[in-house]
């Protein structure tokens, strides 16, 4: 997986467990984006001696399996539902999973 950094709109590509140091300066614009389908995020606190470290969202991941295992459990006990209502709600379990991941799915976290 890859991510990039732009500072000032100048890209920077880092893959996983690289290290990018920046010559940052206050009011520099920096923001990043991991892979190829999630948003663009701004790192708002900046600090010529910031250090950061980019990281998946644990939180939304325990979430989504947690509501996933406890829609397995309702779905054992409760058989009588048709097939498309299970597919549906498969689809769109899986669609709110992945747009919640594309805007909050990695964050930016201080390394202090």
């Amino acid at each position: 997986m890859t991510a990039t950094v732009w500072q000032n709109d100048t890209p920077h590509t880092i893959r996983v467990g690289e290290t990018l140091d920046l010559k940052v300066q206050r009011g520099d614009k920096i923001t990043y984006k991991v892979g190829r389908f999630n948003a663009i995020h701004t790192i708002d606190y900046q600090s010529p001696d910031a250090q950061f470290e980019i990281q998946i969202n644990r939180s939304l991941q325990n979430a989504y399996f947690v509501v996933m295992f406890a829609m397995v459990v309702f779905l054992w006990f409760n058989r009588n539902f048709s097939q498309t209502i299970l597919i549906a709600a498969v689809i769109l379990g899986l669609a709110g999973y992945e747009a919640l991941v594309y805007f909050v799915g990695y964050t930016a976290k201080p390394i202090h």
